[in-house]
């Protein structure tokens, strides 16, 4: 392509310029638009208008255009007729139509009065083709009687823990009786705790070799979900070796589980499928459209998939709400069975009190009764109504007082070389925020929380990159040092070698920070980096009203990572913001499943 063909495709004009002024649409949109008319000779602004704003719906993590649904904002912009503005979407080269192949690939698809970018409706596509193939297969083979005589071997060599409540046993009869099934709830619902007892029935249920795996999204989810489930079977005779017939694998990441590679590209697919009896998915709410379709298409039909999570939490970063489209669908056991494949656990065993009730509050949208719960305070609630701002960290003096005492107990340790309570009190308190920059954002409470430290701690964060007693958050995969994105860490001194000390289950991994190529300081996180992970407190910042990113889901997410206390940052409004604000990512899957 020619300079000038290159300068023309990033400059707008006519409404593409109209709506990227209004900032109703990128400038990767403005280009994409331009480069598909230089290449197809569409001319038409509403096309070309359409293709920027697909494209920014993409950004914000839907996987399609909703043209019925959109909601032009406040400014005096020329939007198109909707009935005639579909007729030319229609009529364009650009633009597939109806969910029959094509025989020349277009770069856009309308259906149903949606527009999708076609990668994502391929992938849409090959996520509701392998599900329903799914379903309609014949369920497994399993014998009443034999499945009830496992459950009772289960519960004879499980010498301590809770009881399974009704739901949780239905869950462990139902992901065993079908090839695919969802079990959801919230922190605490018992969800680690249904896939140990399921795995102990597994075990005396089958009478051959059943390979099982254990995957998540991420790195320091995948560590969580293995610490639970080796605490949930530490009370049972079966463990690790100890399995009959079970082969467990340490649970990954879904990347390496599919040996993903540069570019996208996974080892494991439909010519080379994943060897598994049994997949477990814990945190599913974080899985995107494009990561789920590459799961389905590495699966083997008579595996069993066994889907974990909560679909009121976040979404995942990039585009698709599986979980919740799935949940929303509905999930038959077979074709024709009007039985569920779906349980949703919600007796929580970790919350009884204000917190849960917070939690439950924000769910249902009740925003007086959050409110009141806020402002009722207490040993576990704390809401302090401001517009924050990190320059008025040592002005809000439970929260300073706070910081400095987990900065000196986190120093302390880390420079007399005690890895592990360096990690605890890593933990014992985290700042969540909902924007990466901005002045609501991780950057500037980071900076503001070590300023802090700095007063209470002599001579702290003086010593060059790698200071004792800096928190550290990996940004990348490095599967040759088992470390994975998402992990946390302290720096230490070992043996008078500077170390980092991650967090790792009841023994801390030590890697050398010099192989660490990939890590930020971590005084603040986002409350998308927190999910999979839990606190004994949390104070959550809450940006100012009118912020895309101020929504039910992400109060919830934020809320339910503390286990003990949680305090809120921000003003009444923001909050009623939040409440009221349910994340909409427009999708097609949960619809078009359930039709």
């Amino acid at each position: 392509m020619s300079d000038d063909v290159f300068e023309s495709s990033v400059v707008a004009t006519g409404l593409l310029a109209d709506f990227s002024t209004a900032g109703a649409i990128s400038w990767n949109g403005v280009q994409l638009a331009r480069t598909l008319s230089w290449l197809t000779g569409e001319q038409r602004p509403e096309v070309l208008l359409a293709v920027a704003l697909c494209l920014r719906a993409q950004e914000s993590g839907s996987v399609c255009l909703p043209i019925d649904d959109l909601q032009p904002p406040p400014e005096k912009l020329a939007w198109p007729d909707r009935e005639g503005w579909l007729s030319m979407l229609a009529d364009s080269p650009l633009v597939a139509v109806g969910d029959q192949p094509e025989a020349n690939q277009r770069p856009l698809r309308l259906v149903d009065r949606q527009l999708y970018l076609e990668r994502n409706w391929q992938s849409e596509e090959r996520v509701r083709i392998a599900l329903t193939s799914r379903i309609s297969l014949p369920p497994p083979p399993v014998c009443p009687e034999q499945l009830n005589d496992a459950f009772e071997q289960a519960r004879s060599l499980a010498t301590s823990g809770p009881v399974l409540t009704t739901a949780q046993r239905d869950a462990v009869r139902t992901s065993i009786s079908s090839w695919t099934s969802v079990i959801a709830g919230g922190p605490g619902t018992g969800k680690t705790t249904t896939i140990a007892q399921l795995l102990r029935v597994l075990d005396n249920l089958v009478t051959t070799r059943t390979s099982v795996a254990l995957a998540s999204f991420t790195g320091k989810a995948a560590a969580r979900m293995q610490e639970s489930l080796d605490a949930s079977l530490a009370g049972s005779e079966l463990r690790g070796p100890a399995w009959q017939h079970l082969q467990v694998r340490p649970a990954t990441t879904l990347h390496a589980l599919l040996g993903a590679r540069p570019g996208g590209h996974m080892t494991r697919n439909a010519g080379n499928p994943l060897p598994h009896d049994l997949l477990i998915i814990d945190e599913m709410s974080m899985v995107s459209l494009d990561l789920m379709a590459a799961l389905m298409a590495a699966l083997r039909p008579t595996t069993r998939l066994v889907m974990v999570g909560d679909p009121h939490q976040l979404s995942s970063v990039d585009a698709g709400a599986v979980l919740a489209d799935i949940v929303s669908a509905g999930l038959p056991m077979s074709s024709g069975d009007p039985q569920s494949a779906i349980t949703e656990l919600t007796d929580s065993h970790r919350f009884t009190g204000p917190i849960q009730e917070l939690a439950e509050a924000i769910q249902a949208a009740r925003t007086d009764d959050a409110l009141d719960l806020l402002r009722s305070g207490g040993t576990e609630l704390a809401w302090i109504d401001v517009d924050p701002d990190p320059q008025m960290l040592a002005s809000i003096e439970p929260l300073a007082r706070q910081i400095m005492v987990q900065g000196q107990e986190m120093v302390s340790a880390a420079r007399q070389g005690r890895s592990e309570q360096a990690l605890i009190a890593m933990d014992a308190h985290r700042l969540l925020c909902a924007h990466r920059h901005g002045p609501y954002g991780v950057g500037g409470w980071s900076r503001a929380v070590e300023a802090e430290i700095r007063k209470a701690v002599p001579g702290y964060a003086r010593t060059g990159e790698w200071y004792l007693g800096r928190p550290l958050l990996i940004t990348r995969n490095a599967p040759d040092l088992q470390i994975s994105n998402g992990d946390t860490g302290v720096v230490v001194l070992i043996d008078d070698q500077i170390q980092v000390a991650l967090s790792s289950g009841d023994q801390p991994r030590l890697r050398s920070p010099w192989l660490l190529d990939s890590s930020e300081t971590m005084h603040a996180m986002t409350v998308h980096k927190s999910q999979g992970s839990e606190y004994n407190s949390v104070t959550v910042v809450l940006p100012a009203t009118g912020s895309p990113l101020l929504t039910r889901e992400l109060f919830y997410t934020a809320v339910t990572r503390a286990q003990k206390h949680v305090r809120i940052l921000g003003s009444a409004e923001a909050i009623a913001q939040a409440i009221n604000t349910p994340a909409r990512r427009a999708t097609g899957l949960g619809r078009r499943l359930n039709r």
